[in-house]
């Protein structure tokens, strides 16, 4: 199977690349990048010709899978195109700006008999599949309620990366992604409604989301909240879960922790505890009764985007719906649509 990659910037380094020399028979087909620089560095570290534009990439070198990792606003554009040469495509988080965009691409793939699957890299992680697995299991039970924060010290305005400062009000959308599709992961379903509300902090004079509050309803009145403060100045905690279930707590920890306890204080068993997971920890919980129940490795991003991969291609290859579908995007777009949409209005709003 070849590949071809669209966008020659870091995540292509960091993750597209490691991850294509994990997939057996992956053939680098090309690469594709406005910046004669960048061409010049992937055809140096892969062997591969890179061009200008897709089209030449889409006719000289005839890929069979289309890596799309450039800014969200021309994901629409690269997708349809891509289809339409007859391609498979892989695309980066956020897959297109909104839930219709999202329809437009997943009505084409059908036309052209292809799939598109969208790097949720996080699904991949083991602390995330620990806790996934043993919902709905003996002991634990069915799950009742979720919260899921993100709390770090980087407004929206002071991003490094300048399509993202580019783009004001994009927390939810650009890195609150990853936490409406862990939620629809473990629900295995989109809400039917949300409430959200957000905030600049205090200075009201900015048109930005630095905070983000979310009530979301499942069926059966399934609750669960997301919370993103991007001015915390605490340490940086990339994703702190909580499921609760009929008989347990899962918790998933993600960013490195190690963290030396004395169980001295009320609702804690006394003794010493060494909690300990570079990439992120993974437990369960029963009263005071804790258990560890998975650990990530030092570079989760990079072992979980191999993996998703491999998946994806053997997905294409075997002509079935791949993990982390356009139509799974689509249904966490519409949340963030939503989302959008009620915390301008103030009213909750259903997930269409």
């Amino acid at each position: 199977m070849r590949f071809g990659v669209v966008g020659l910037g870091w995540a292509a380094d960091a993750f597209h690349l490691p991850a294509l020399k994990t997939i057996p028979g992956a053939e680098v087909a090309g690469g594709v990048d406005p910046l004669a620089k960048q061409r010049e560095w992937f055809t140096a570290k892969t062997g591969a010709p890179a061009y200008a534009d897709l089209d030449e990439l889409l006719e000289r070198g005839k890929p069979d899978v289309i890596v799309v990792g450039t800014p969200p606003d021309s994901h629409l554009d690269l997708c349809l195109r891509s289809l339409a040469a007859g391609c498979h495509v892989i695309c980066e988080k956020p897959f297109v700006m909104n839930a219709q965009e999202a329809e437009q691409v997943i009505a084409a793939a059908e036309r052209a008999g292809r799939s598109v699957a969208i790097n949720h890299e996080y699904r991949e992680k083991p602390i995330f599949r620990a806790v996934k697995e043993r919902i709905g299991t003996e002991g634990v039970g069915d799950l009742v309620f979720t919260q899921v924060m993100q709390l770090m010290d980087l407004t929206p305005w002071d991003e490094p990366t300048p399509w993202r400062r580019a783009m004001p009000n994009r927390t939810l959308f650009e890195g609150g992604v990853h936490l409406v599709d862990l939620l629809l992961m473990l629900y295995g379903e989109k809400p039917e409604a949300v409430y959200a509300r957000h905030s600049p902090g205090l200075d009201l004079s900015r048109n930005a989301d630095a905070i983000h509050l979310i009530t979301l309803e499942w069926p059966g009145k399934r609750l669960a909240q997301i919370t993103i403060d991007r001015l915390c100045k605490a340490s940086t905690r990339y994703i702190e879960l909580r499921a609760d279930c009929e008989h347990a707590s899962l918790r998933a920890s993600h960013g490195g922790r190690i963290l030396f306890q004395a169980g001295m204080k009320r609702a804690q068993k006394p003794g010493l505890r060494l909690l300990f997971g570079l990439g992120g920890l993974a437990w369960i919980e029963q009263g005071t009764s804790r258990k560890t129940i998975g650990r990530s490795p030092k570079d989760p991003g990079v072992v979980a985007t191999a993996s998703l991969f491999r998946k994806i291609a053997a997905a294409f290859e075997a002509g079935v719906e791949p993990p982390a579908s356009a139509r799974e995007a689509r249904d966490g777009l519409a949340v963030i649509d939503a989302a959008y949409l009620s915390a301008s209005t103030g009213e909750r709003v259903l997930v269409s």
